[in-house]
């Protein structure tokens, strides 16, 4: 009789459990399609700063401060940034930290110095003075960098970037080397890397299996 007892409670257990796997799975499968789409669709992060100082002709500035809390683009997240400025008459660019150690730099201001370097000999990771237009694409690699910035007009040879004397006024800063301001605007898609969208699809396909073979 005790046997008979305990067999059934057995089997009472195996049917709970039965039902509630069977309850469970479709909100197992539901919850991972939403994250699949989530994934697969990300969401849209933006970005802008008013107000820059835009750079006389001749002039080139770079950042002091390096960029380090940019994540990287790849199998985990997927990461596409847009730049883009208002002002026609400056270039914007991004250089490794190793590239701002080897160019040559004088005092600036508090947040940036002034390059010395020609910024047509400057190698850029995206943008620079070459790039047509007032936009560029970037998927960063999540490594620390530095953002350069320059006028579209030259000097006339008179200073900045390649001169014996690049930087055309004596001392600190002077307002003269700005001739207005202008805009830019950060805009940068974020969705599941390809992994992440890989390990999801595989268990949303597990998850439909297991819940299918239940059903029959």
């Amino acid at each position: 009789m005790a046997l008979e007892e305990r067999g059934s409670q057995g089997f009472i257990w195996q049917c709970i459990r039965h039902y509630t796997m069977a309850a469970v799975k479709p909100i197992i499968s539901a919850i991972l399609g939403i994250l699949l789409i989530a994934a697969l669709f990300g969401y849209t992060v933006e970005y802008d700063k008013a107000g820059i100082p835009q750079p006389d002709a001749g002039i080139t500035g770079v950042t002091k401060e390096s960029f380090s809390d940019v994540p990287a683009s790849g199998a985990i997240v997927d990461i596409d940034v847009v730049i883009t400025w208002s002002s026609d008459q400056v270039w914007i660019g991004i250089i490794s930290v190793e590239e701002y150690d080897r160019i040559g730099k004088a005092p600036g201001n508090d947040e940036a110095n002034i390059v010395t370097t020609d910024p047509t000999e400057i190698e850029y990771i995206v943008g620079g003075p070459s790039i047509s237009g007032q936009e560029f694409e970037w998927q960063p690699d999540g490594e620390p960098f530095h953002i350069v910035l320059g006028s579209v007009e030259d000097d006339g040879g008179g200073g900045g970037g390649g001169g014996d004397d690049p930087w055309p006024f004596d001392g600190e800063v002077s307002q003269q080397s700005f001739t207005g301001e202008f805009d830019i605007f950060v805009n940068a898609d974020v969705s599941g890397g390809w992994a992440v969208i890989l390990i999801l699809l595989i268990a949303e396909l597990g998850a439909l299996y297991t819940t299918t073979l239940d059903m029959r």
